[in-house]
């Protein structure tokens, strides 16, 4: 059986760089691991979520925010 790799909670909209080139192995990623990912809504193209918050891995794991769906 394979093995799917496990990661937190998240949108489902959020996206960055590693994630597009690396997939779910995103974190071992070398601008991952420098603190040099940034991040966009695919919704909105930007650094800003539909709800005018800030993206980011933190930021985008809140099931509170409105444009919250979860990976």
């Amino acid at each position: 059986m394979i093995e799917l790799p496990q990661h937190p909670p998240r949108c489902i909209n959020l996206q960055s760089r590693s994630m597009a080139t690396h997939d779910e192995g995103f974190a071992g990623a070398p601008d991952y691991q420098g603190g040099m990912t940034e991040c966009w809504c695919v919704q909105t193209a930007r650094p800003l979520g539909p709800d005018n918050g800030w993206v980011g891995m933190k930021e985008c794991r809140d099931p509170d925010r409105d444009c919250y769906q979860e990976y």
